[in-house]
């Protein structure tokens, strides 16, 4: 059904089914809660795979859980009210799904490791050990935000870059609804949702995709914690945070500090505040359960990264640009290295062309040697090593290709 669809919309739609399933099947959690507790479950699912089939199991378990979601009807529990509040929450998510879906790549400096990780990850049907061939570094590490774009792109068959900006729609989105949690504790709900959608703005305008989804587990967590609905609610917080460490633990184990601490900040006076019960119970609840989810995480460590502010790159990959790397990746051999000048959209040679080269895809990261059967011209610059007067392969505006002539 979904192959009837244009790619965007298969990869939306796909998010859509992954954030929404099976936290659904939680019966007794908050409706707003249901998208952080579906994508904690599979965040965590990858680092316990140990070597089966992940489309298998994305297979299996989605008919599972959409056959269990039958019994959510019968059992509906406690419903979303309708008012202003939920429209504001409501639009403000259809704002930042929007702008998403009109970027030609997703923004942000993590973002072409984020889409070569999900690619690796979606080959190997599984943990790949490195990212060879399109990097030399080892061993392979992915953010818990790559490893749900790659669900998407073994779900819906969109190319990584798309399933990336779903999913980075959608970590806004559990954003905006996690703010809206920690606010209702002690504000009223239209209060509440000013606030979110306030607090939401800086975050994905300065913030990576992978930070932003980090920082939604862990307000939820926050939030799951103060409402106080016994040892469920402790359970599903604990999850969250071990989802929250697999996706950027630095950023998670801030953004649940802020949270906890704002959480305490005393209540309106029309906002009941229960006590806990059982409050030291549910504390070793809270807090073996990231310890027995993450175990897997000492065999197939996240990666970590220090926080820092994304920047705009998706404005610098041009129409131009992606034509000439959907040539190259159309035209070229699987194992031809690329040259091109040390530029931001060179860093999205391996997500988008799929082919290694020869730019440091991140400070810190190893460049790969060896010799060139591919050169490409990006932003009117020319690649190291170009041919002086030879007619290029492939040609669109500012963006070149020139390959051996035994290649064209």
């Amino acid at each position: 059904m979904l192959d009837a669809l244009p790619p965007d919309a298969r990869a939306f739609a796909t998010a859509a089914a992954l954030a929404a399933l099976p936290g659904v099947l939680v019966v007794r959690a908050p409706w707003r809660a249901v998208p952080l507790v579906s994508l904690a479950f599979w965040v965590t699912s990858w680092w316990w795979l140990f070597g089966a089939s992940r489309t298998r199991f994305l297979h299996v378990g989605l008919a599972v859980f959409a056959a269990l979601s039958l019994f959510r009807v019968i059992r509906p529990g406690p419903l979303p009210r309708r008012g202003w509040a939920q429209l504001m929450i409501v639009v403000s998510a259809v704002v930042v799904a929007g702008a998403q879906a009109r970027r030609a790549v997703p923004s942000g400096t993590d973002a072409p490791i984020d889409a070569l990780s999900a690619q690796l990850l979606a080959w190997h049907d599984g943990w790949p050990v490195s990212f060879e061939p399109l990097s030399p570094r080892r061993p392979f590490e992915a953010s818990g935000l790559a490893a749900v774009t790659a669900d998407v792109v073994l779900l819906s068959g969109v190319p990584a870059h798309r399933a990336l900006a779903a999913m980075t729609a959608v970590a806004d989105i559990a954003l905006l609804l996690a703010l809206w949690s920690l606010a209702c504790i002690r504000l009223p709900h239209g209060r509440a949702a000013v606030v979110a959608a306030a607090a939401l703005l800086p975050a994905t305008a300065l913030g990576e995709a992978s930070g932003v989804l980090a920082a939604a587990f862990a307000v939820e967590a926050a939030a799951l914690w103060q409402e106080r609905r016994g040892h469920p609610s402790a359970f599903t917080a604990g999850a969250c945070v071990a989802a929250g460490l697999a996706t950027d633990a630095a950023i998670a184990l801030g953004a649940l500090i802020v949270a906890l601490l704002l959480a305490r900040i005393r209540a309106a006076p029309s906002v009941a505040v229960t006590r806990a019960p059982h409050a030291p119970r549910r504390l070793r609840t809270a807090l073996w359960t990231p310890v027995v989810v993450g175990l897997a995480l000492l065999w197939r460590p996240p990666r970590l990264d220090l926080p820092r502010a994304a920047l705009p790159t998706s404005d610098l990959v041009t129409p131009d640009d992606m034509a000439a790397l959907t040539w190259i990746r159309d035209h070229t051999r699987p194992l031809d290295v690329v040259c091109a000048p040390e530029v931001p959209a060179a860093r999205w040679i391996p997500a988008l062309a799929a082919r290694a080269t020869t730019v440091a895809l991140r400070p810190g990261w190893p460049r790969l040697d060896g010799a060139c059967a591919v050169r490409l011209s990006l932003a009117g610059l020319l690649p190291p090593g170009a041919p002086d007067g030879e007619a290029a392969s492939f040609r669109a505006g500012t963006a070149a290709v020139w390959t051996n002539s035994e290649k064209q």
